[in-house]
């Protein structure tokens, strides 16, 4: 080979930024790497990371658990860029009628739609397919809509694909493989679409593939075409394009919809979108505009200091002396990092490194969360040992299904692939029996931790951090750049632009109120009233609103099960507070009153489970507090004393203390939750209960 090989290079520093670019990897980032194709038009991978330079502290990726955080009932703005135009009503490319006689077709840049183009409001829909959000919303929200509203012609949905792959991995493939189905017309498309939310339990595993091609072949597609399809990711760069649109739209979890460029966030039950809908009609809006927020800081980026000692390194190709150099941190079972090294790296080597514009540096960075990486980086090095780092390397990554969750099996099939290579055996088991690779590969961990790097693949370029598998058009241009010395100048401009449009944006813009960043410390001893032994090791604080379809929601599903498994067991105190969100619920703030006037007679919790199960008979009545009288009587209270309390509104000033309390500790929304002083939005199925408990008593 014409390129030069070496483990010893010169030893030099760089300097670092700490930012993560918005593209997908392994621990840290939120979308899939396109297919590394590239398009033909703009390098919107390349622009995003320009884009994430310079934003500390707002590194724009989406919650690691965006996805099972129920929002409040309130529909709610996000921090929406308008300097990006949301489409209107698209042109369309085809169209024509389902079984059901809705119109379905695809905009002209290739989105699926269902209803009347013409319609007056367009609800633009992100979706993840691997979200159980957004299956939930599509099982019991889309049908009402299908139904009345899109049937009347009174609305357009168009779907775009916003797939959170740090927590849902073969999302992305989810959605290129619904995309596939489409090329088979837009019927086949939802059809698909709706097999893949009601179905997901049988393809989220590491082989999504071969399940979608059965689907298809139920569904009587050209089954030859359809695997061609999936197969080659053929529209992976358009899942990430839909990706990167919402990003820049304020869209950080799913599903987040735009009813006529007005969000509106999760899985929201009917009635939130037949008012949100109604209100559109009457040329009302669904959310009031949102206040200015302090300007941010300017950074401008320096490049990393990073250690390429002979130790410091895993293994490097090319001249110490080219003009670029990359470093690239690495977890060889993270399939992120597979792609890099299968679909571009080969190119970097070939049209980079051989002709010396490249020094290129391989560093380990195992994550917890692939158990077996660590043992696979020690063998890859084991076989740079005997001169065959790289083709142990591409051997590794090739065969990461087969040794990929196998525990100790997996130094067995190290072994193999290190014997396939022609390797001495005997020389590379005593190599991976040694701890000595083991603490150059920590060392290596330890260093990435330092630099700030979240995630794998990582690269730094002349210094400059970008997470996520960048097609090779993006390491083509930023090499480029940094040939020319231009790298830090491109960098600096873009920030610039970015930050002149960040301040032009958060003057029409109103600051979300802050969520804790740790644990706060909720008063409990002057509350409502609570459940539970005082002395248990954890304490869950609920601000509740009576009105609310979500709490009313968590009192029928997951209360309970909270109750039998953790408070009558004496893991858990349960304490309520009130939280009424009176603009939108006016009966709420009553019925807080009405429980603790309840309370009095020793039947707090009986009437809030009799609130919560009647919500619908009393909700929006101007007699709600005759029904709650009702409620007291079937209780067997004294019906005189319970309505002397309501009406003396002697608890009036303790719920307004409990929601102004709960505003002054980041509640914007009912239910939230604080578990040992962690904030926990949303009206949570019991299983995500469950692992925060879990998490909380580990600590």
């Amino acid at each position: 080979m014409s390129f030069r090989m070496t483990q010893s290079p010169t030893n030099f520093w760089l300097i670092l930024i700490f930012l993560a670019l918005l593209l997908a990897a392994c621990g840290g980032a939120a979308t899939e790497p396109s297919a590394g194709n590239g398009d033909a038009g703009v390098n919107t991978d390349l622009q995003e990371w320009l884009n994430s330079q310079g934003t500390s502290g707002q590194n724009g990726l989406p919650g690691a658990v965006a996805d099972v955080v129920t929002p409040a009932p309130t529909p709610t703005r996000p921090q929406m860029n308008t300097a990006v135009s949301a489409p209107g009503a698209a042109a369309i490319a085809s169209q024509t009628t389902d079984a059901n006689g809705i119109t379905v077709g695809f905009t002209a840049d290739g989105r699926a739609f269902k209803g009347d183009p013409d319609a007056p409001i367009l609800i633009e829909e992100f979706s993840d397919y691997q979200c159980p959000f957004c299956a939930r919303w599509a099982s019991q929200t889309l049908p009402s809509l299908l139904a009345n509203q899109i049937a009347n012609g009174q609305v357009m949905l168009v779907y775009y694909d916003f797939p959170l792959s740090s927590i849902h991995p073969q999302a992305a493939a989810a959605a290129n493989a619904a995309r596939c189905a489409g090329e088979a017309g837009a019927v086949a498309y939802w059809q698909f679409h709706d097999t893949l939310f009601a179905r997901t339990n049988e393809w989220s595993h590491n082989n999504p593939n071969t399940t979608f091609i059965k689907f298809a072949a139920e569904l009587g597609l050209d089954e030859t075409d359809f695997t061609a399809c999936v197969n080659a990711n053929r529209y992976g760069s358009q899942v990430q394009a839909d990706v990167q649109l919402g990003q820049r739209r304020g869209v950080s979890s799913t599903p987040s919809f735009f009813l006529n460029e007005q969000a509106l966030i999760g899985a929201q039950p009917t009635e939130v979108f037949n008012q949100a809908i109604a209100a559109l009609l009457n040329g009302e809006r669904i959310a009031a505009a949102p206040p200015q927020p302090e300007p941010q800081e300017i950074v401008i980026p320096t490049p990393a200091a990073i250690a390429l000692g002979a130790d410091d390194i895993a293994f490097a190709l090319g001249d110490p002396n080219a003009p670029v150099q990359i470093v690239e941190f690495t977890d060889y079972q993270c399939p992120y990092c597979q792609q890099h090294s299968a679909q571009t790296l080969p190119q970097i080597i070939s049209e980079m490194v051989e002709n010396g514009r490249v020094y290129y540096v391989f560093k380990d960075l195992p994550l917890d969360i692939h158990p077996e990486a660590r043992v696979a980086a020690k063998a890859v090095r084991c076989g740079g040992e005997q001169d065959a780092f790289l083709e142990m390397h591409d051997a590794v990554f090739n065969s990461q299904g087969q040794w990929g969750g196998q525990g100790d099996k997996a130094g067995d099939i190290f072994a193999a692939l290190a014997a396939d290579l022609g390797l001495d055996s005997v020389a590379f088991a005593a190599c991976y029996a040694s701890s000595a690779q083991d603490d150059l590969v920590q060392a290596n961990v330890e260093e990435a931790i330092a630099l700030g790097v979240r995630s794998t693949p990582s690269f730094f370029f002349n210094g400059y951090l970008a997470s996520g598998a960048l097609p090779f058009d993006s390491f083509e241009q930023i090499v480029t750049w940094g040939e020319n010395g231009e790298l830090a100048a491109q960098v600096e401009a873009n920030v610039r632009a970015v930050y002149a449009a960040q301040q032009a944006q958060q003057q029409q813009q109103q600051q979300v109120p802050p969520t804790p960043a740790g644990p706060v410390d909720v008063p409990t001893d002057d509350v409502a009233f609570a459940i539970g032994s005082p002395d248990a090791p954890i304490t869950i604080v609920e601000y509740t609103d009576y009105q609310c379809p979500f709490c009313s929601r968590h009192f029928a599903q997951t209360l309970s099960q909270l109750k039998a498994q953790y408070v009558d067991t004496g893991l858990v105190r349960y304490v309520f507070k009130d939280f009424p969100l009176t603009s939108i619920h006016p009966q709420a703030a009553l019925a807080a009153e009405a429980a603790r006037c309840a309370g009095e007679q020793d039947a707090y919790l009986e009437m809030h489970d009799a609130l919560f199960a009647n919500q619908n008979a009393w909700n929006g009545r101007q007699d709600a507090a005759t029904l709650f009288a009702t409620y007291a009587q079937q209780l067997g209270l004294d019906a005189a004393s319970f309505t002397e309390c309501l009406e003396s509104g002697r608890y009036q000033r303790a719920v307004e203390a409990d929601l102004n309390e709960g505003i002054a500790f980041g509640v914007r929304g009912t239910p939230t939750f604080f578990i040992n002083g962690n904030i926990f939005v949303g009206a949570q199925p019991f299983e995500a209960f469950v692992q925060m408990l879990t998490a909380v008593q580990n600590q």
